[in-house]
């Protein structure tokens, strides 16, 4: 059964951390007005679900880190070797009217299942092997990082959401 290793995992880490060092922040400024970069928590959870590793930077919200856990966990969770979902299509998904509204009313353990952007499944060999959750200064940003963070480490083309659903539904935004 393919699994991440810790050289994996730290390979994982260094490269979200490295994206969110340039990822210019959607809430935060230094005391001219100036935009600063993002402070985020990144997380990186087994096909399980259980934490393998995580990157906390200095000044981060305190509340993100059970966001970003979370992110990981429900993209772990609604993927498979046969489906790759991201947090963004989760958040699709329980729209009003959608085939999963009120998921995240259903499922309270552990956090629970989060339904908006920077939580994107990992594979290995095609297979799933778990996923990374980045949360911080704005959802579009945790996510952009976290896209950055799973380079290498990307779902077969053909079971994206979006390769599914013949861009009915994304899988990240763009």
């Amino acid at each position: 059964m393919a699994q991440l290793t810790d050289e994996d995992v730290s390979r994982i880490l260094c490269q979200a951390q490295k994206a969110a060092d340039n990822e210019v922040s959607l809430l935060r400024v230094n005391f001219e007005g100036e935009p600063q970069t993002a402070k985020m928590h990144i997380i990186v959870v087994n096909r399980d679900g259980e934490v393998i590793g995580r990157t906390s930077m200095e000044d981060a919200w305190t509340g993100s880190l059970s966001i970003a856990r979370s992110k990981a966990f429900t993209a772990a969770a609604f993927s498979s070797n046969e489906n790759a979902l991201s947090t963004r299509t989760i958040g699709i998904l329980s729209q009003p009217g959608g085939p999963l509204w009120q998921i995240g009313n259903s499922n309270t353990a552990e956090g629970g299942i989060i339904e908006f952007p920077g939580g994107l499944p990992l594979y290995k060999d095609g297979k799933l092997v778990g996923a990374i959750g980045v949360s911080g200064d704005g959802v579009d940003q945790d996510e952009n990082v976290a896209i950055r963070g799973a380079a290498g480490f990307e779902p077969p083309p053909a079971i994206k959401v979006d390769t599914v659903t013949s861009g009915g539904i994304d899988y990240i935004g763009r």
